[in-house]
């Protein structure tokens, strides 16, 4: 199975006749941007680069073109959790593509095995019949339940040892693409094994394990959740996940809005992580008014740029992909990392070949860029201005 045909998004029906387009511009390429003519309706239908010297283009007058953000990791948005209902998950698709994602993971909190059963029933029914105008629901990342009951974070307290049986039929529904977990609450060492089974992707999180531990899990494969956050630190002796991460992780990912994670530690794990990639973990939070929100069975409040437990526990976030973009911006990174940050190498960790890419066949979701600022969206080929 390709890359190109694993997980292929539907397309809403409202868009299977969409009359194609031609546009030529820079677009995003891992080498540095690449002036081309793409056409495309809500696919791109075909790639061609222009020869230099040859355009008659001036490069100036032309837009840079990013591939919308791919967001792992998205709990709610638009005052809607993911786990409430078809609706509630609906909502926050919308949500996030007025605010830059193109595509996302629908992502639970720890719960009770018949939450998380309707939870992936509703994701495979929206899944298949998408909402025009609605992010690309790409599958589901399961957070827990099989994460350790000492580093909850803000996860309800349903943590529970693996269970082969539960993680077997939760796989079988074909949406799960990633799920987070604890490597102490594997004990017969199954979870790894099943995910290679089924094409999850696993990755470590929510846990005390040490660095010896979180080095043999990677060493099979495994990413990292939200780096830096709810999991045993760094010391230069006895370090847990944070150590083995930044020694040994060929991919993590990073929530970028500025708060979970201080810019010294973002750039420290940008240097050590090769395939480092940016999430939000928004909460229902996102795109909304200060107040209390859900964050599955949990009550939560946001505040400014933050969410919070009534302890003062961080709680997700209320980051939107354009945030994380102009966070991003404002501490130097340049466009063409950030394309990779934000949307080619998450595509790539979940094996995702119509996301995160200009190839024929790649959804036609992208970020317009003049002038150092971002001027618009594409979404399904459609573009849409950005004040």
């Amino acid at each position: 199975m390709s890359d190109t045909d694993s997980f292929s998004a539907n397309l809403p029906l409202t868009l299977t006749a969409q009359a194609e387009e031609s546009l030529r511009a820079l677009w995003w390429d891992p080498q540095g941007p690449v002036l081309a003519d793409c056409c495309f309706s809500a696919r791109v239908r075909s790639f061609t680069p222009v020869a230099s010297g040859t355009s008659g283009t001036k490069i100036t007058d032309c837009p840079l073109l990013l591939p919308a953000p791919v967001d792992l990791h998205v709990h709610g948005g638009g005052g809607a959790d993911v786990m409430e209902s078809e609706q509630a998950l609906r909502q926050t698709l919308l949500t996030h593509a007025t605010h830059g994602t193109g595509a996302m993971l629908a992502t639970s909190v720890t719960a009770p095995a018949a939450s998380i059963d309707a939870f992936l029933q509703t994701v495979k029914i929206v899944m298949a019949s998408p909402d025009p105008n609605a992010a690309t629901l790409l599958g589901a990342h399961l957070e827990g339940p099989f994460i350790s009951p000492d580093k909850l974070g803000a996860q309800p307290p349903f943590a529970t040892p693996v269970s082969r049986l539960q993680l077997e039929r939760w796989f079988r529904t074909g949406v799960v693409r990633v799920i987070t977990f604890a490597p102490e609450q594997d004990t017969d060492q199954v979870l790894i094994e099943l995910c290679r089974q089924y094409r999850v992707k696993p990755q470590i999180g929510h846990s005390t394990c040490g660095w010896a531990d979180a080095h043999t899990a990677l060493q099979k494969g495994c990413g990292v959740t939200h780096l830096y956050n709810a999991m045993s630190g760094f010391s230069h002796r006895g370090g847990g996940i944070v150590a083995a991460a930044l020694a040994y992780a060929d991919y993590a990912e990073i929530i970028t809005d500025g708060i979970h994670v201080d810019r010294a530690a973002f750039d420290a794990a940008r240097r050590s992580v090769p395939f480092l990639y940016s999430v939000t973990d928004a909460t229902a939070a996102a795109g909304m008014a200060d107040g209390h929100y859900q964050l599955g069975s949990l009550s939560v409040f946001k505040k400014g740029a933050a969410v919070r437990l009534a302890d003062g526990t961080l709680a997700g976030s209320c980051l939107t992909q354009l945030e994380s973009i102009h966070l991003l911006r404002r501490w130097g990174i340049e466009w063409n990392e950030i394309g990779a940050l934000t949307s080619a190498r998450p595509a790539h960790w979940i094996q995702q070949g119509d996301a995160g890419s200009f190839v024929p066949g790649a959804l036609a979701h992208w970020i317009e860029i003049r002038d150092d600022r971002i001027v618009a969206q594409w979404h399904y080929g459609r573009r849409r201005a950005i004040d």
